[in-house]
């Protein structure tokens, strides 16, 4: 194998969900690259901070920072510039190698080529890998001749798929153009140019597909692809040789190229007959090109008018594709036969937005709570009569304390599609329905509503494959958020591998926490007459997770709920009472239902006050936990089903080692730890401490004032 040094060239740009996936991609190989240099391109969101957290116990990650804005291609310079390998490869910011990524680029060099392509796969915001439809192109081999290279021509002609010697650039003198599509001029000359180019069908780029990136973006700055197309084409023509090989293939695929954007979303509508205009003067379909080379319908753009006429040819094709368009399947269909649903489509979303107006959801309209209830009472206080505010709720659920302050809206009500529609703000702690449009000037707000141990988002796949009913739809949902909320560093990082999406993270603490800090020295009392506990005695709250289906034979052998609260009661002294938020643990058969010392809190409204009036918790992969531990009161951690929760759900880190206070491993373990009240240890305080620096540290009480901030007062 070939142990050529190479220098990875990555450029950023306000990737922050996506930098350190990069990064750590690249990071990831085996043997390591030689250097890895990342070129921040003045961003404008924490893609610095990032990266710099990426690089500090790395030797050979090194960041440079551009002096001013100036674009990938300036951007790919600079970072040649400062290469020291022996070849170079690039990566965008938000694409990602795939973990053999240097072993495949070693060998694909090994007969020492001016260039070497490889090749990749598209990623989708689903998960789903797909790839390269060129790949028969790329079959292992060395070429040189022009005809060799001209076939090539068909491949995805980018930057990140190849490996460029750098005494070649040196020599032939290659630099990006600045712009948009600094791709095309750069990589057909460098084709051109090589003495020997040698191919690998083997994967080594994971492509990103997502909305956001520079070529989805919807603008006029498109036409800058006649440019980049202008300048290669007077590269030819200072070179008699080079014209007279590749100018005709290469003006069948700058045609090709250009028609390309014209089809596609990047362009507004009312652009487009100019650019295909621009497309009928520089390339002259009707001279240059002829049947089966392009279709007859592009051949129109020949003309004047030719956009038009275009449409008239492919109006019958076009009718195809929208009818299965409409019965194709998607969930907004099944409710299609709703009025009301109709009048938002059709109707409402054509009303002009509120931008006075914020509409809450928390878990799925079953609950009035947390963060989305915590801005609501905020700027309920500060912003007085500024906004209008409409919480969405489910038929038959509690309204709690918004009454007179809020109008209240029942799901799939007329006035509930009146006012998703018309809404400035829509502020979630889960997920509104796929049909909701997200309209250009709202603000979506993306809460969450824990800190993630178990898997969450994209993560989850690699658990269970067919977990999402419908990845796309679940990707959909995802790419209408502008703002999620971390509740801390950890978070941070989970949100942006399981969530690698378009939104920016307000790092601040949940708004939700702001009571607990505010009311931590509270005197208990009040909390405890609220819930109907004692106010002598200890309270004990038992909150555990919602658990997935395990194979029948492996569950067997495993502990009930009734088994595990009457393990519990047993370790608990005189003075406790068990308060447990589950709703699916008391029952009449229960023989500890009717004790007086157990309490079923699981239907009230609000876990803060639940908190607030516990001693002491014991759960076990809860995200309860990490609110709690605010507090910085005892933790006990119930694992006696770990092995087979992290086989279903998958967990982030272990449990068992980096623990709040106290772990038990079995009912046995946690009744004694109970008897001797260990979770009050100095090693259990420890741990607690440690759990608090690393997971509570932005929970000040000031969350909900710094994302009002970023989301109502433009400060972020």
């Amino acid at each position: 194998m070939s142990s050529k040094r190479i220098s990875v060239i990555i450029a950023a740009y306000n990737v922050e969900n996506f930098i350190q996936q990069a990064i750590q991609s690249a990071v990831d190989q085996s043997p390591p690259f030689h250097e890895i240099i990342v070129v921040n391109d003045c961003s404008t969101d924490e893609t610095p901070r990032l990266i710099e957290e990426m690089a500090q116990n790395q030797t050979n990650i090194r960041m440079i920072t551009c002096p001013e804005n100036c674009g990938l291609g300036a951007v790919r310079n600079l970072g040649t510039e400062n290469a020291s390998g022996d070849y170079i490869a690039y990566l965008d910011g938000d694409d990602l190698f795939t973990p053999e990524a240097h072993a495949l680029m070693q060998q694909a060099i090994a007969t020492d080529p001016d260039l070497a392509i490889l090749n990749h796969s598209r990623l989708y915001v689903d998960g789903r890998a797909v790839p390269n439809t060129m790949t028969n192109a790329l079959s292992a081999g060395v070429h040189t001749t022009p005809k060799e290279k001209i076939a090539l021509f068909e491949n995805l002609n980018v930057a990140w798929n190849k490996l460029y010697k750098r005494e070649f650039l040196q020599r032939t003198g290659l630099t990006f153009p600045v712009g948009k599509y600094e791709d095309i001029a750069w990589n057909y000359l460098a084709l051109m140019y090589a003495d020997t180019v040698a191919t690998s069908p083997e994967v080594i780029v994971l492509y990103r597909q997502r909305d956001g990136s520079i070529l989805r973006t919807q603008n006029d700055t498109h036409f800058e692809i006649f440019d980049r197309w202008d300048e290669l084409f007077e590269a030819l023509r200072v070179d008699p040789v080079l014209w007279k090989t590749y100018a005709d293939s290469l003006k069948l695929r700058r045609f090709r190229s250009l028609m390309h954007v014209l089809d596609s979303q990047r362009l507004p509508d009312v652009s487009k007959p100019q650019f295909a205009e621009r497309i009928r003067q520089v390339c002259k379909p009707t001279e240059n090109f002829s049947r089966p080379e392009v279709a007859r319908s592009d051949l129109a753009l020949g003309y004047r008018g030719g956009y038009y006429l275009r449409h008239i040819l492919r109006a019958k094709s076009l009718l195809r594709i929208r009818l299965g368009v409409r019965q194709a399947p998607a969930f907004a269909r099944r409710v299609l036969e709703a009025v009301n649903l109709q009048l938002y489509r059709h109707v409402f979303l054509r009303l002009p937005i509120d931008r006075n107006l914020v509409v809450y959801e928390s878990y799925w309209g079953k609950k009035i709570a947390c963060n989305p209830y915590a801005i609501f009472k905020h700027l309920q206080n500060t912003a007085g009569g500024d906004y209008r505010h409409v919480w969405v709720v489910q038929p038959g659920k509690d309204l709690r304390e918004t009454e007179g302050h809020a109008e209240h809206v029942r799901q799939n009500s007329l006035r509930y599609f009146y006012h998703l529609a018309r809404a400035g703000y829509l502020i979630n702690n889960a997920n509104f329905p796929d049909f909701l449009v997200k309209r250009q000037g709202s603000i979506h707000v993306q809460t969450k509503h824990g800190t993630p141990l178990k898997y969450m988002g994209l993560d989850i796949l690699t658990k269970d494959p067919k977990a999402f009913e419908d990845p796309m739809a679940f990707a959909r949902r995802c790419l209408r958020w502008d703002y999620v909320i971390s509740s801390n560093p950890y978070s941070s990082r989970v949100w942006r591998l399981g969530f690698p999406y378009n939104y920016k993270m307000i790092e601040t603490g949940y708004p939700r926490n702001d009571r607990l800090v505010a009311q931590r020295d509270v005197n208990q009392a009040e909390f405890r007459k609220k819930l109907g506990l004692p106010s002598d005695k200890r309270v004990v709250l038992y909150a555990p997770t919602f658990r997935p289906e395990y194979p029948r034979v492996e569950a067997a052998g495993q502990p009930n709920k009734e088994q595990i609260v009457t393990a519990i009661m047993k370790g608990l002294d005189e003075d406790c009472v068990l308060a447990i938020r589950d709703h699916y643990f008391l029952s009449a058969s229960s023989a500890w239902a009717k004790d007086p010392r157990i309490v079923d809190l699981s239907a009230h409204d609000s876990t803060n006050d639940v908190l607030l009036a516990t001693d002491l918790l014991i759960t076990d992969y809860s995200s309860i936990m990490f609110d709690f531990a605010v507090l910085k009161r005892p933790i006990v951690v119930l694992g006696y089903d770990k092995a087979l929760y992290e086989q279903a759900r998958g967990m982030y880190f272990d449990i068992s080692e980096e623990h709040p206070g106290v772990y038990c491993d079995d009912l046995d373990q946690l009744t004694e730890a109970l008897r001797r009240r260990t979770y009050e240890s100095t090693v259990a305080r420890k741990s607690l401490d440690a759990f608090h620096e690393k997971f509570c540290p932005w929970e000040d009480g000031n969350a909900s004032v710094r994302v009002c901030d970023v989301v109502f007062n433009n400060a972020g």
